[in-house]
């Protein structure tokens, strides 16, 4: 009888154990099941397929869930456009999954929201501020500085938004230098335009003989920049009035990869603008240039399907305002909306609003080096994937 009470006993410990082993092989393989979904949904978001990811990762909800679904679907959202659905997963993750690794990067989207959405800066800088003092060392914390400078900056308090970007553009690896360096480029723009350039700017007076194309000969600065930040008329300058003369070094690199173009003062960063780009690479070789044309009224542009000629001054023109010409049939031009910046155009050349254009139209001058990198991306791309 003890013996059978053995065997019974032991039976019994021997099913439990295989139900719990083929429970937890259950478990694991479900697991296994909901990354490789998620995995599929992260690739889709990669590609821009928003609602594709977001039944992908229904899915995974429909299973019970988890942190990285969550943080998924309120990121797929945003994405999208749709920042008022984003909000609640973001929550989900700060009730359930507070300490999971994608807490601060939903308090990220919250600050987000809270500045782009409700315009609550004071919100956005309290959850920015949770982020430095909660988790030093993520990654989200260059984000929250960025943030942070762009809120200042907002304010008018350059100096503490000056303070917050100078420790993320010291760090080249920082996620968050690409956003911080379009902010930094317009506080210089900002000081420049203000006449308070610093080192970069000068007092001139006024003399018997002076003109403003000799003043741009002698000083290096361009006319526009000169007319712009004096407010002056240049064929009427008085003898004896005080003027700023803004001392610059400017080139220009275009990165074909990233679609950016950005503005250098010497070895040092100036100003960042998002451009979009002709489709086909050969059409802007990789090399170095000189501005060799620069008009105001822009350049009339040649539809080669119709052979017909759009105007300069015509407002369909696609080229836009201005045109900076760096070689024959090759120049940055004005005439894209800010739905086309960062993608590949097929009428036009290295593309930029026309505001853009126009600004950094007063900062160049005949012979100002450009130099042009990279290749043109593809919609799916590596260069060109929205994190």
């Amino acid at each position: 009888m003890k013996r059978l009470m053995v065997i019974l006993v032991v039976f019994a410990i021997v099913a439990a154990a295989l139900a719990g082993g083929a429970s937890f092989i259950m478990q694991q393989n479900k697991l296994g099941k909901l990354k490789r979904v998620a995995t599929q949904a992260e690739e889709k978001i990669a590609l821009n397929e928003y609602d594709d990811a977001i039944q992908l990762l229904q899915r995974i909800e429909q299973d019970g869930g988890t942190a990285r679904s969550a943080y998924l679907l309120g990121k797929s959202y945003y994405s999208s456009g749709r920042m008022t659905q984003a909000m609640p997963w973001f929550q989900k993750i700060q009730a359930k999954y507070a300490s999971s690794n994608y807490m601060p990067d939903a308090m990220l989207y919250q600050a987000r929201y809270a500045m782009e959405v409700t315009a609550k800066p004071a919100e956005a800088r309290e959850i920015c501020l949770k982020i430095l003092e909660n988790y030093p060392d993520s990654d989200a914390v260059d984000f929250a500085l960025y943030y942070l400078a762009k809120i200042s900056f907002d304010a008018g308090d350059i100096p503490q938004a000056r303070k917050n970007l100078d420790v993320v553009l010291k760090r080249k690896d920082s996620p968050a230098r690409d956003e911080a360096e379009f902010i930094l480029g317009d506080m210089n723009m900002k000081a420049l335009k203000s006449g308070e350039g610093g080192a970069d700017v000068e007092t001139y007076i006024i003399k018997k003989g002076d003109n403003l194309w000799k003043l741009e000969r002698q000083f290096k600065a361009p006319i526009d920049l000169i007319v712009g930040i004096n407010g002056i008329n240049p064929k009427a300058l008085s003898v004896g009035s005080e003027i700023k003369i803004p001392r610059l070094d400017i080139s220009i690199v275009v990165d074909k990869t990233k679609r950016v173009l950005i503005v250098r003062n010497g070895p040092n960063f100036f100003k960042k603008y998002k451009i979009a780009i002709n489709k086909t690479d050969a059409r802007i070789p990789a090399k170095d240039y000189k501005i060799t044309i620069k008009s105001e009224k822009g350049r009339d542009f040649t539809n080669l399907e119709s052979n017909s000629v759009v105007k300069a001054s015509d407002p369909a023109n696609p080229l836009g305002d201005r045109w900076i010409e760096i070689s024959k049939d090759l120049g940055i031009h004005g005439g894209a909306t800010p739905e086309v910046l960062g993608k590949p155009i097929t009428n036009g050349y290295i593309a930029m609003t026309n505001a853009d254009v126009e600004e950094l139209y007063a900062l160049v001058r005949i012979g100002t080096p450009v130099t042009i990198k990279g290749k043109v991306a593809t919609e799916e791309s590596p260069g060109n994937k929205t994190k």
